[in-house]
């Protein structure tokens, strides 16, 4: 009762008053963070910007930079970088005019002659390559076709045919060596105008998509959508956005303006980060939020550890107060039994002077048997309080085992003879000495017997063993009862813990508990085996003396 008055007086008085504190504080705490994160963002923004124009004015300088993800020029208001339309084609050399008609009248070994001769002359190689290459596919020869194609490639990859197209792509696909290609064009290996590389790639695979056509759909929206400021002043940033694109640019000349596209990934994953954790780290704002929250954190883990602690405690107080009841009434119980028949027998020998002298000795046995009963029940009640009360003494001495417990084995064999039980005994000669306190024993021995009986269930045999194991000397009890589950087989020796058999009976919970005890403090142990209806069989194992 004190602890619970104790309980709510903590909880009313110290608990709720600080959680309404603690409550109010972290509505303020929350209050300056959403503050300060706003203060924060907005440094970060502006700063940000700062950057990004800096960045931008280097990348047009050096028309380069991780800011800038596609560039663009306008002249006059058209887009010329990157091309979206080819340039019309060139008129072949005069001296290959002759040659091409030759070849369009269906003479294709006349022209494919000229064309050799044009090439060993070296006249525009690549051009006369070009021919040769198409002669002799017209006269199916294939093979020489493909060899000279792929010369072609090899030898004048960068250099384009009077249509503009590089030979390094045209020739490789009039080869047939198709296997990287892709790659490359998508790579930018060669400068295409938008008409050119959504030409070659659908050729080459039309089911693929490539980043590489992102900047002329940028191009293409640049065409539609760009309007600059009017009259811009040559040299000077501005900043403009086209549909989910966002670009920086400048005038470079009289109606020409350069920009690019902002690659939003570097700015979001990148100079973003790179502010805010210089603008984060200078700052002291977030360093005192964080120490704030820390605090309340702590309060709230003390209050909480009180709380826990506190109905700890009140759990195990409550259960200390169940079991002092239930050992009130068991030793109550045990003690009625002794009393009700010394109390019987007592007022039988006085209201019947005619039994006869072999009956009155037979109720002097009982009498005194349960006057014994009554005070081992009284010295193990007493023992247990010096054993709380850290008290408690032996008196050792090295002796026989075997000659303390005997005489108490002969009398209990008697007693358990009237009440219906059997005492087998095996115990073994010239055992070793050990040291022990006799009284101490004896109490442990009958302790461990009065369990045997109390849980036997229907068996009404008990067997003891005296033996020695291993240097030690080891006293036995074995029953044919109930026995004992073994998730309670470490519970049975707390104080005040008590199994239930079958038929309800039980001690009071302090029998074994003290058998720990006695044993511990004889530098033994009290050890035991046992499964639910097989019985039990507990020992108490002593080192010997001379061990």
């Amino acid at each position: 009762m004190k602890v619970r008055r104790a309980s709510l007086i903590y909880l009313g008085a110290i608990v709720l008053p600080i959680c309404g504190f603690v409550w109010l504080g972290v509505q303020s705490f929350q209050r300056q963070q959403q503050a300060l994160e706003t203060l924060l963002a907005e440094k970060v923004a502006t700063e940000t910007a700062v950057r990004e124009r800096a960045a931008a004015d280097a990348a047009l300088t050096h028309r380069a930079g991780p800011i800038a993800r596609f560039f663009f020029r306008t002249d006059r208001g058209v887009v010329t970088q990157p091309a979206l339309a080819a340039q019309l084609p060139d008129r072949p050399p005069p001296e290959f005019t002759t040659v091409e008609s030759e070849e369009d009248q269906g003479r294709v070994e006349a022209a494919l002659d000229q064309y050799r001769a044009l090439y060993k002359l070296g006249q525009q190689p690549a051009l006369a390559l070009r021919g040769m290459a198409r002669c002799l596919t017209k006269l199916g020869r294939t093979e020489e076709a493909r060899a000279a194609w792929r010369k072609l490639a090899a030898d004048y990859t960068d250099e384009t045919d009077p249509a503009h197209r590089p030979y390094g792509i045209v020739a490789a696909m009039a080869a047939g060596d198709t296997a990287d290609l892709y790659e490359k064009i998508a790579s930018g290996r060669w400068p295409l105008s938008a008409e050119q590389a959504e030409y070659f790639l659908g050729e080459l695979d039309a089911t693929r998509t490539s980043p590489y056509l992102d900047q002329f759909r940028f191009a293409r929206t640049v065409a539609e959508q760009f309007q600059p400021v009017a009259l811009p002043v040559e040299g000077q940033l501005y900043s403009s956005l086209l549909g989910d694109w966002r670009v920086f640019y400048r005038a470079t000349g009289p109606e020409r303006i350069e920009g690019f596209s902002v690659d939003e990934d570097w700015v979001r994953d990148t100079l973003r980060p790179q502010v805010e954790g210089e603008i984060g780290g200078a700052g002291s704002a977030r360093q005192d939020a964080l120490v704030y929250g820390g605090a309340i954190a702590l309060v709230l883990l003390v209050l909480c550890s009180g709380v826990a602690l506190m109905l700890r405690d009140v759990g195990q107080e409550a259960e200390t107060s169940r079991l002092r009841a239930d050992f009130v009434s068991g030793v109550s119980h045990e003690l009625k039994t002794p009393i009700t028949l010394i109390r019987l027998y007592g007022d039988t020998l006085l209201e019947r002077p005619e039994l006869s002298t072999g009956e009155r000795n037979e109720f002097y046995r009982i009498i005194v048997r349960e006057s014994e009963r009554l005070t081992r029940l009284v010295n193990q009640v007493l023992t247990f309080s010096r054993v709380e009360r850290g008290v408690q003494q032996y008196n050792f001495e090295v002796g026989d085992l075997g000659q303390a417990i005997e005489p108490m084995l002969r009398d209990y064999a008697e007693y358990l003879e009237h009440t219906g039980f059997t005492l087998r005994g095996e115990t073994k000669s010239s055992l070793p000495p050990v040291r022990f306190d006799a009284t101490a024993v004896l109490q442990a021995v009958a302790n461990l017997l009065d369990n045997a009986v109390k849980y036997s269930g229907q068996s009404r045999e008990i067997a003891v063993r005296l033996r020695e194991a291993d240097a030690n000397v080891v006293f036995e009890v074995e029953d044919h009862g109930d026995g004992i589950p073994v998730e309670e087989q470490e519970k049975i020796f707390e104080r005040f813990y008590r199994v239930r058999n079958s038929s309800g009976k039980g001690g009071y919970g302090l029998g074994l508990f003290l058998v720990r005890h006695i044993m511990q403090s004889h530098g033994g142990r009290v050890e035991v085996d046992s499964e639910p209806g097989s019985g039990s069989r507990f020992r108490l194992v002593f080192p010997a003396a001379n061990a």
